[in-house]
Order: structure tokens, then sequence, then C-alpha cells
């Protein structure tokens, strides 16, 4: 018996780890499948804004969290110094990085400010677990979204302009167009709902790896010194509480929202280890059990649950910590109807193809341009992307002399909370 329940231990650990993966594939295949918790429309029409809005407490002042939707801002903001004379779209980013961006791929000294625009750079899609520094491809050479490139945008203009990111939006776009609730800074938000599948997944995918990682090594160590130094199910405490604190310090750098429903699973796990030490068979099946539950209940349930705010302040970040309302974005997306019509400047790079992503697809600097049946529709972000974990849009379609704008943004997966605008000005 004392042989069988550690390796039963460890074996359970590992099925619920491929729980965790089987659970994951099956929250993409159902991302789309989910009604939206709360959500605020524009619709702009002959200068007239109507709003619609959904959920308690919202209307078109609510700060929505707009992630991606900050890639089109810090593209309009480029493209304003390019219209000043600081920058030009052909200009060799290299020159106006920070030391720490800087890396010895000689490729990186060819790199366009038009490239980072346009996702042609050559970077990862990737910084949630850090700026990824590595070139994946040579610049201008493919399409690739990249969150890691608008990373590199922003310190091109912070380094340009002599103010952050937060100060120069300030200062090209949120106070010309009056958008007073707008910013890249840390500030409370609608409330996020998240799937109880994704935050399972979130809150003990790590704490699980690290877990069965731990126990491998106990076990081992113990196998090789018979247990003289200690049992177990000692190691399976300490194994348990170093697991929760190492997940506990991912979470709070990567995805500090479920950090709050992690601890309440945790103490509810401590609390059963503490109170059933003395019952060996309870004590080592009734973890691994409730962790079967709480998957199982959590990938046969769709329901979304409400999450915190990001509980650690993350530093400005134009790629994914943009926070507006559906008040401040129909202003904005009124100015960049304004500038795809009567621009003579650098703002127009927005709407014209630079790159093509596939036969209808292609890119512009800062928006997607998609062509439907003869007409273009620039997006912030293109609909191959739709089933990211955030994901925006700036939308604009000429069609019988009609202009459509729309920016949509989807928190989590499914989406959960959502600003939609729709402007329409009629000639």
């Amino acid at each position: 018996m004392k042989k069988t329940v550690p390796a039963f231990t460890i074996i359970a650990c590992g099925l619920i780890m491929g729980i965790i993966i089987y659970g994951w594939k099956k929250t993409k295949l159902m991302e789309n499948s989910h009604t939206i918790n709360g959500y605020s429309i524009a619709y702009c029409e002959n200068d007239k804004t109507v709003f619609q809005n959904h959920g308690h407490g919202i209307d078109e002042t609510s700060v929505f969290e707009l992630a991606s939707n900050g890639k089109v801002v810090s593209a309009y903001i480029a493209l304003k110094l390019v219209d000043e004379g600081k920058l030009n779209l052909e200009d060799k980013i290299a020159p106006f990085l920070d030391s720490s961006l800087l890396t010895d791929d000689q490729r990186l000294y060819d790199i366009t400010l038009k490239q980072l625009l346009c996702h042609t750079a050559g970077f990862s899609p990737s910084f949630e677990l850090g700026i990824d520094k590595k070139l994946y491809s040579d610049p201008g050479e493919r399409f690739c979204y990249s969150g890691v490139g608008y990373i590199y945008l922003q310190n091109v203009i912070e380094n340009i302009s002599g103010m952050t990111i937060e100060q120069a939006a300030d200062c090209y776009v949120f106070e010309p167009l009056g958008m007073n609730n707008s910013s890249f800074e840390h500030r409370k938000t609608v409330t996020p709902y998240m799937n109880l599948s994704s935050v399972a997944v979130y809150i003990f995918t790590v704490f699980l790896l690290v877990l069965l990682v731990l126990l491998l090594t106990a076990f081992v160590a113990g196998k090789i010194t018979g247990f003289r130094f200690f049992s177990f199910r000692s190691s399976l405490s300490v194994c348990f509480m170093t697991a929760g604190i190492v997940n506990t310090l991912f979470l709070l750098s990567v995805v500090s929202k479920v950090v709050a429903a992690f601890l309440a699973c945790f103490t509810v796990m401590e609390l059963f280890l503490l109170l059933a030490r003395k019952a060996a068979k309870v004590f080592y099946a009734g973890i691994p059990i409730l962790m079967m539950s709480v998957f199982a209940l959590g990938f046969a349930i769709p329901v979304s649950i409400p999450v915190t705010n990001d509980i650690v302040a993350r530093a400005p970040n134009c790629a994914y910590t943009l926070k507006s309302t559906s008040e401040d974005m129909a202003v904005f997306c009124q100015e960049l109807m304004k500038q795809y019509y009567n621009c003579d400047g650098a703002l127009k790079n927005m709407f014209s193809a630079a790159v093509d992503i596939d036969t209808v697809n292609s890119w512009g600097a800062g928006t997607a341009i998609i062509e439907r049946g003869g007409y273009y529709e620039p997006s912030g972000r293109c609909t191959q992307n739709a089933k990211s974990r955030h994901f925006g849009a700036i939308r604009s379609a000429q069609y019988m002399r009609r202009l459509t704008a729309r920016i949509r943004y989807f928190y989590s997966k499914p989406a959960d909370s959502a600003v939609h605008i729709k402007i329409c000005p009629v000639h």
C-alpha cells in the first residue's frame, strides 16, 4: 500500500494534466458559442451618435479593457510624428531603440518603421511571458501579427517624442479629440468575465506542472534514501505549498485577474489536507479527486464567472493595456473617417494596402484591409486572428456612398464584454 499510494498520486496528477489539455482544446472549439455579459454600442450618422448599452451599470462612459485596440492608437501617433517630420516610414528603427531591445541579430538593424506598423518586422505574436526579441523571419518577408513589434514601436515613439506612451497618447489623441476616459495606464474597468473552464486552466496548469515535478523529485529521492529522512506524506504537503507559492507568483506576473480564484481554491484544498492528515487513504486520494471535480465542473458547465481587474498594475503598453469607452472610441472612429477622406499626409497609409496576408486580406500602416464584394474594410486586427485571447477591430467600408466604421472588443474566450461602435456618415 505504501508503495502504490505515491505512484497513484503522481498518476492522478498526470491524468489531471491530460484533462487540462483536453479541456483547453474543447474550450477553443466552444469559444464562439456564448453570449456577452455586457456591451456598449454607439451608432453615429450625420454627426449624431446614439448609444445602446447592455449589462448592469454599463453605459457609454463605462471603461472597458480594449487591449489590442491600443495598437491602432499607437499607429496613429507614429504617423502623426511622421507628419511632423520627426520620423519617416522608411527609417530604420534601431537608432531609436533602447539598448535593452537590441540583439546580435543584424537583421534587427534592417527593420523599418513601416514594417513595424504592418506586422512584417519578423517578431513573434506573443509577449505575455516577456518580450521575445528573436526574429522569426527576415524583415519584410512575411506578415505575422505581432504584439512584440508594437512594443518596439512604443519604444520608438517614446524616444522620438521624449514622452511616455501615455503622454504621447494624451498629446496626439486623447486631449485633442476630447477622449477624457481613455488611458494606457492602470485603472478600474468594467468587471471582466471569463469562462469557468478558462479560469480552471489558468489557475491550475502551472500549479500542477510544478506539483508533478516536485512530487516526482520527492519520490525518486525517497526511493534512493529509502524514505529514511522524510515520508512521502510529509513531502506531499511541502510540495503542495511550494507549488501554490510558485503558481501565485506566476499568476501575479502574467494573469493576475484570476489570483483571487486560485487562492480561494488553494485555501479549500489546504484545509482539506489539514483535516485529512490522519486518514492516509483520504489524504492521498482527496486532492486529485477535488481537482478532477473542479475541472469536470468547469468544462461541463458552460458559464462565465466574474474575475477581478489586474491586481498588479502593469506598465502602460500600447500593445494591450488600452482602456476606453464606447463614447471615446466613437470620437476616435470619426477622426479616422475624417482622415480617410481628407488626409494628404502620412495617415493615409493606414488605409492603403502595404502587404498581402492572403488572396483577400492585406494590411496597411496600422490597420487590416479586407476586400469584400468590391469594397475595403480597414481593421484593427484581421479576421483570421479572431480566435486569439484578445481581439479588437476598427473597420471601415465604402459601399453605395456609405462609410461604416466599427470598433469591437471582446475579452477572454468566448466574448464576455464588448465595446461596439458603428459610424455611418452618409454622403
